[in-house]
């Protein structure tokens, strides 16, 4: 298959795809959802500064593409898998492969990892001579969660996942600030921490 087709499938169904098995349908482990703030500044600033619509879109584009690939590679470090994107957060899946806590310890040490990485782009300097600050915020929450394809073959399928872990996630998600990592209670109690903070002082 080609590269640029294995970026859009998560990196444990592409491994999963090489040994020629299927994912099961029912998994249990800890799912993370990471959202990057300062996007939309920087979308505008680029959009009216740098010249044209088109070239802040590719501008756009290249900074999207070096903040994601920092993050994916400490995801994939520890690995978990990108399940979905949507606007400017990213879910991910990290699976306890039979070893019930090993998925969320993972998932919490690389939400520490990714806000790491993310320090590389407190202060972006633009084309446009100004300075935008990029941040993330991510929540984790623990448990079984349905994982599935959706879609029509014949036109696209995406990954999905499903279950109270991932209503979990939405709540805990909600009480993250800029620079926060929020642990739902299961995962909480798996990992010994509430709460792990790195907020930007």
């Amino acid at each position: 298959m080609h590269e640029s087709l294995l970026a859009y499938i998560p990196m444990d169904r592409r491994q999963a795809m090489a040994r020629g098995e299927e994912l099961p349908e029912q998994s249990t482990g800890a799912a993370l959802f990471a959202d990057i703030s300062g996007f939309t500044q920087l979308t505008e600033t680029l959009s009216t500064r740098v010249g044209s619509a088109r070239r802040g879109a590719e501008e756009l584009t290249a900074y999207l593409n070096l903040v994601y690939d920092a993050l994916i590679a400490e995801l994939h470090r520890w690995q978990g898998s990108a399940i979905a994107f949507a606007g400017d957060a990213v879910t991910c899946w990290f699976d306890d492969h039979g070893q019930p806590g090993s998925g969320v310890r993972r998932a919490a040490t690389a939400a520490v990892a990714m806000q790491r990485a993310m320090q590389a782009f407190n202060a972006v300097a633009t084309p446009a001579g100004t300075t935008v600050t990029l941040s993330m915020k991510a929540a984790v929450a623990a448990g079984p969660v349905r994982r599935m394809l959706v879609g029509d073959p014949r036109v696209r399928v995406i990954d999905a996942i499903a279950g109270q872990t991932l209503a979990r996630l939405a709540a805990a998600e909600k009480q993250a600030e800029r620079g926060d990592i929020v642990l739902a209670c299961a995962a909480a109690t798996l990992t010994g921490n509430a709460v792990i903070a790195d907020r930007p002082r």
